[in-house]
């Protein structure tokens, strides 16, 4: 019996520490089988990506409290989650995060959200 292949849309904005996240996981999801796709900010070099997940798209994720701009970057990444229709989105950092969980409103994939930056609570 055949087994289904998962596939797994990662989102992140935040470079530095997420960035070094995603290169150890990416690679050891892969050998799990999962199909991996990519939507990130113009802050991440898409050429180290290209080998490593199946698909990378860079959009613009600028932070913004502009109501009209945080419209446009969820429908850029809902277009890629209609697009790829992946079975788990997986939200990087807090902007990434809640772009991403407002792009899957009402479509059928489950949604992972990972913080990171816990730094500042460090004493």
């Amino acid at each position: 019996m055949e087994h289904k292949q998962y596939s797994i849309l990662h989102i992140a904005e935040c470079a530095g520490g997420v960035e070094r996240y995603l290169q150890m996981l990416m690679p050891r999801l892969e050998c799990y089988g999962f199909r991996q796709y990519f939507v990130c900010s113009l802050n991440y070099d898409k050429c180290k990506y290209q080998g490593m997940v199946d698909d990378v798209e860079q959009i613009d994720m600028t932070q913004t409290f502009s109501p009209l701009q945080i419209i446009k970057k969820v429908r850029s990444i809902r277009r890629s989650i209609k697009r790829l229709r992946p079975d788990i989105v997986y939200c990087h950092s807090s902007f990434a995060g809640g772009l991403g969980r407002l792009a899957v409103f009402g479509l059928h994939c489950k949604v992972v959200y990972n913080p990171h930056g816990w730094a500042f609570n460090m004493k």
